[in-house]
Parts: C-alpha cells; sequence; structure tokens
C-alpha cells in the first residue's frame, strides 16, 4: 500500500468563527500532491512550497470545555473559486470524503475524526469534537481532489486557556492498551531528510503470543499519524502491503511502514488499529537526527 507522506510547507491558512474558541492560523500546514492513496510503494515527496487551494473555517456551535462533546460546523472552501467544498468535490480517501487528524499542542490528546454533511447548509460540514483538555487544538483537514492531488489544511479549536507543556521528548517505544502490547522499532536511527522503515510489533498481552487478527480500518490493516514536536509538521502513512479487500481479512502480527520525518527533534507518532471489534490508538515518542 502507497504511504501518504506530508511535509511542511510555509503557508497561511484563513479561519473564520464564532467567539473566543477560533483562532486564526498562521502557521505551516502540509501538503502533498503525490499520495493517491494506493498501492504498495512509499509515497513521492514534493519539494517545492505550495500555496494552498483550500482554506478551512471551524465554527463551534458553543464553548468548548474538557470532557463535553461540542458540535462544531466546517467549510472547506476553494480559495480561487470561493466555492465551499462538498462530497462531489472531493475523491474517496480510505473510504472518507474528508478526515480530521486533531492534537492538541502538548501532542497529548490525539484524535481521528470523520465530519459528515450538513443536510440543512449546503457546503457545510459537521462534527462533534470532546477535547480531554482545556488548551488549544490544531486541526488538521485531510482532503483529496479529484485529480488524486491530497492537501491538507489546519486551523486551530480553543478549548481553555490551560498553558500547554511542551512535547516530552522522552523515547517511548511500547505502549500497553485494550489487551495488546505494541513495541515500535525503526531500521535506523530516525534523522531529518531520510527514510527509514518503521515497524510495530502486536502481541496478545493475555497469551503472550503475536497477534496475528488486525481488522481492517479506514480501508486498511492500520494508520500511523506523527506530529513535529514543534506542532507544525504531520506525516501519514499506512502498512505495507496489499490493502483488505474484505472486512473477513486480516492481518498481523506486525506493522511495517515508511516514514520520513522532515523536522529534527521530537516526533510524536499515533498508531490507530483496529482488533477484536475495537478501535484503539496508541502512542510513542521518537527522536529525529538533524
Amino acid at each position: 500500500m502507497k504511504t501518504s507522506l506530508l511535509t511542511a510547507a510555509a503557508l497561511s491558512l484563513a479561519l473564520v468563527g464564532c467567539g473566543p474558541a477560533t483562532k486564526v492560523d498562521t502557521a505551516k500546514t502540509a501538503t502533498s500532491v503525490a499520495d493517491k492513496h494506493a498501492g504498495m510503494a512509499m509515497g513521492g515527496h514534493d519539494d517545492e512550497t505550495h500555496a494552498p487551494t483550500m482554506k478551512l473555517a471551524l465554527s463551534p456551535n458553543g464553548p468548548l470545555a474538557p470532557g463535553r462533546a461540542q458540535g462544531v460546523t466546517l467549510t472547506l472552501t476553494n480559495i480561487a473559486s470561493g466555492k465551499p467544498l462538498g462530497p462531489s468535490d472531493l475523491a474517496l480517501a480510505h473510504t472518507k470524503r474528508l478526515h480530521l487528524l486533531i492534537v492538541d499542542s502538548s501532542l497529548t490528546d490525539y484524535q481521528h475524526i470523520h465530519p459528515v454533511v450538513d443536510p440543512a447548509k449546503s457546503g457545510q460540514w459537521r462534527f462533534d469534537f470532546t477535547p480531554l483538555l482545556g488548551r488549544t487544538y490544531k486541526v488538521w483537514a485531510d482532503a483529496t481532489l479529484p485529480d488524486g492531488a491530497q492537501e491538507y489544511v489546519g486551523a486551530e479549536l480553543v478549548a481553555g486557556a490551560e498553558k500547554a507543556p511542551p512535547p516530552s521528548s522522552t523515547p517511548a517505544m511500547t505502549a500497553e492498551k485494550d489487551g495488546l502490547k505494541f513495541k515500535l522499532s525503526f531500521s535506523k536511527p530516525l534523522k531529518s531528510g531520510q527514510a527509514a522503515q518503521g515497524r510495530i510489533e502486536v502481541i496478545d498481552t493475555k497469551t503472550g503470543k503475536p497477534f496475528a487478527a488486525l481488522q481492517p480500518i479506514m480501508g486498511a490493516f492500520g494508520h500511523i499519524v506523527a506530529f513535529a514536536g514543534n506542532w507544525n509538521s504531520i506525516e501519514h502513512v499506512h502498512p505495507l502491503g496489499e490493502e483488505p479487500k474484505s472486512e473477513a481479512e486480516r492481518s498481523g502480527p506486525a506493522i511495517n511502514f515508511h516514514i520520513q520525518p522532515e523536522q529534527s527533534g521530537t516526533l510524536k507518532l499515533f498508531a490507530q488499529v483496529r482488533a477484536n471489534g475495537r478501535e484503539t490508538i496508541v502512542p510513542f515518542t521518537a527522536n529525529v537526527a538533524p
């Protein structure tokens, strides 16, 4: 399966919203024109800076607060035409028209959400968001155009005035959740701008044996999303190998993937899998050399 390789490009984003829960994001957004969400090889890398073709607007229906679900209205607009983008304007990518990758500035609370079209308002999407922390979050909208060009645009949601600590740089290469143990390793030390192969081994904690019953999730046997420590770079990859063709297929006990971090420093990775009918997200922390 082809990976989705995304690197930060200096772009300015527009954001509109209501009240203090939205914020203009003038940081960086990640773009890729190479990923078509198919095949087995590593995704291509676009080294040039590209102006965004879309802008993202988020409008919460009320104040955001930790532990409380709040509806959010989302508008994704074509910058050139000024037209809001609906499902017919976006390609189906891993079973969805639009993916939202959301994380707080400490890179602790990560959520993968899929907005749905608002039937009452043309060109608008909606989703529910429950922040775990009272701090600022970044929402990365992952949209693929009909010509296969993939673009990430970002905006911020403010769930409180809490000052987030910097992301921890302490390596964390194992994680345990939902009856499974996960162990991350790389083929070589991570270095900025260089590709490496990652491997996540999955163990059944009850039996201590390798777990080979990973189920399909969004058209793949897993999703790995990595954020740079400065909160402004994202890399989204999928397992190498054939994509599942039916819900009955199983995989494991290892997830192999390619990754190419574009910045040195802390790298926070989140692996999202489905096993025993349950979706699980586990965090890892690695460090990238210059």
